[in-house]
């Protein structure tokens, strides 16, 4: 049976919806189909514009007609997904605890210490009420204080301490996106933040644990992730992107010229590249090419260098030695990857090995800008590998009513299971009326002495003594 997975990607520039699928006897996640939409202005920096109902029904208009697109194309029909959060204002913030050994007779560290540590940690508020703690992601342990480890199961100590990556983010966007499927029509099966997710997709199992940075060049969002052990150490997401490059070719470049296109086709990075005098025609204007590489590349160092801060002020700077990995869509730049590592000289190149994908189709055409989609599929499938809802196939190509039949015969036996019980519900109602009967009971008791004081039936002591007291009363009366 196939096991369908799907993650959409909500970028500044672009919705980005990917479906995978698994065979049951294989690991690697094969690629269905991937749809793009134009985001229409409705996030601005990877944040939502919630407070704006045209910008909330643009973003849902357009996340429509991805999942349309794919149906169609497919001839599926999506019933549920991962999101992701991509918004600029997601931080991560770096927590300690520390707690006494549960076990003092053999100091024995278990995992009634972990519990509790991870309760501690999930008790610590955030600065502001419009945020909320989104992940709580364990580092490392610390055993009496000194001795470093990343599972302390097992080992002996007095005293425990435990550093956290907590996720902090804006509580209205995850409102948001939790309420999104009443518009959708499809479940949002969780709420993935890019940063956090994209690793596993394009660095090596190496690379993941011994240290690398993950640059996304995004449209109005950089990422910068650190990943060290296996896990995600660091991350911050800087507000500006690949918009610095467009606004200043904009500048130089003639009226209603395609900025985007003259960025990917012929930008590169490195502007000592081009000759003086080389020309790019478009249409029937020439433009020379020297400019536009002179703007990419003094744009690009620009965001290399506060790249390279954030890494050195994460206290990582050191234990990075596969240096720089860079994705999203400004990655597409030709040399980007060479200007990077001479800038941070460190050793860098493009995420272009994609590691857990199986097949891909010809027709579709992976780019870097499509990575955290990706990315987000694959986290899905492996949270899903306990529970994964198939989704049902829709005929395109017959009017014949095939895909409805299973459903029919689904709900068929539904009278008879309902028919079946009735007959058995009035012997269980008549066995239950004896027990109730000691409710008519007490009315009927007092009857009797009612009964008696009138006249009834006499033959007990006290209505002897009532008929004696009566006779004497009455021959007294008698007498007067």
């Amino acid at each position: 049976m196939k096991q369908y997975f799907v993650g959409v990607d909500l970028g500044s520039a672009n919705v980005v919806m990917v479906v995978g699928s698994r065979e049951d006897s294989s690991e690697l996640i094969n690629i269905e189909g991937i749809s793009v939409q134009q985001t229409k202005r409705s996030i601005k920096h990877g944040h939502i514009s919630t407070t704006l109902t045209s910008a909330v029904q643009n973003l849902s208009s357009v996340i429509l007609s991805a999942k349309h697109e794919l149906e169609q194309e497919l001839g599926i029909k999506i019933e549920q997904g991962y999101f992701s959060l991509g918004d600029v204002n997601t931080r991560c913030v770096i927590v300690e605890d520390m707690v006494q050994v549960k076990n003092k007779r053999t100091g024995v560290i278990g995992n009634d210490d972990l519990n509790i540590l991870r309760q501690l940690i999930g008790q610590i508020t955030t600065e502001s009420f419009a945020e909320g703690v989104l992940a709580a992601s364990p580092l490392c342990y610390f055993v009496n204080g000194t001795k470093q480890t990343l599972d302390p199961t097992g080992l002996q100590g007095s005293w425990l301490k435990a550093r956290y990556m907590l996720t902090v983010g804006m509580n209205d966007q995850q409102n948001y996106l939790k309420g999104l499927h009443h518009r959708l029509g499809m479940e949002i099966q969780g709420i993935m933040v890019n940063p956090t997710i994209t690793y596993p997709l394009l660095v090596s199992p190496k690379e993941a644990e011994q240290g690398v940075v993950v640059v996304d060049l995004g449209a109005e969002v950089t990422d910068v992730t650190i990943v060290r052990d296996n896990r995600v150490q660091f991350f911050r997401s800087l507000p500006f992107g690949a918009e610095l490059i467009d606004a200043d070719l904009k500048s130089i470049l003639p009226k209603g010229t395609n900025v985007s296109k003259i960025k990917h086709v012929y930008g590169k990075a490195i502007s000592s590249n081009v000759a003086d005098n080389e020309v790019i025609k478009d249409g029937t204007r020439e433009i020379i090419h020297r400019n536009i590489a002179t703007v990419i590349e003094a744009r690009l160092m620009d965001i290399a260098e506060v790249v390279g801060k954030v890494v050195a002020e994460s206290g990582f700077g050191e234990f990075i030695p596969h240096g720089y990995v860079l994705t999203g869509g400004s990655a597409m730049i030709d040399m980007v990857d060479a200007l990077f590592e001479r800038e941070l000289n460190r050793p860098c190149r493009k995420a272009e090995t994609l590691y857990g994908i199986g097949k891909i189709p010809q027709e579709c055409e992976i780019t870097p800008g499509q990575h955290a989609a990706l990315a987000i599929m694959l986290n899905a499938a492996q949270l899903s590998a306990s529970y994964v809802k198939e989704l049902d196939v829709v005929d395109n190509k017959t009017p014949k009513p095939e895909p409805v039949q299973p459903k029919v015969r689904v709900t068929t036996p539904q009278p008879k299971a309902v028919v079946a019980p009735e007959p058995e519900v009035e012997p269980e109602q008549a066995d239950v009326e004896p027990e109730v009967t000691p409710e008519p009971i007490d009315v009927v008791c007092p009857k009797p002495k009612s009964e008696t004081k009138k006249g009834g039936k006499k033959g007990g002591m006290f209505d002897k003594l009532a008929g004696f007291i009566s006779r004497t009363l009455g021959s007294d009366d008698k007498e007067k």
